[in-house]
């Protein structure tokens, strides 16, 4: 089954988030599987010095795909501050 433009739509607006949190290049992979009556979202973050991964079922693909981001937000944002608290110690 291959992912309808609605959903490909909805995973890149909810990638344009993750803008936000890395500096310079990156790459995101989803990967959107139906599983029995769950639907899993999987996001990857690829980029120098990271790779992220990230999981979500639930019973919407929508759902799962905003439950991915947020967790994958979360965890962009504890690499953000550990790489500004890590800058900030070494300049004193």
């Amino acid at each position: 089954m291959s992912a309808t433009d609605a959903l490909k739509n909805h995973a890149e607006s909810k990638t344009e988030k993750l803008h936000k949190f890395i500096h310079g290049s990156f790459s995101v992979d989803w990967v959107l599987v139906v599983e029995a009556k769950e639907h899993v979202a999987e996001v990857r973050v690829h980029g120098p010095h990271i790779d992220y991964f990230a999981l979500a079922k639930t019973p919407d693909m929508y759902r799962s795909i905003d439950d991915a981001v947020d967790k994958m937000e979360t965890q962009l944002r504890k690499h953000k501050e550990t790489v500004k608290d890590h800058l900030h110690r070494n300049r004193s």
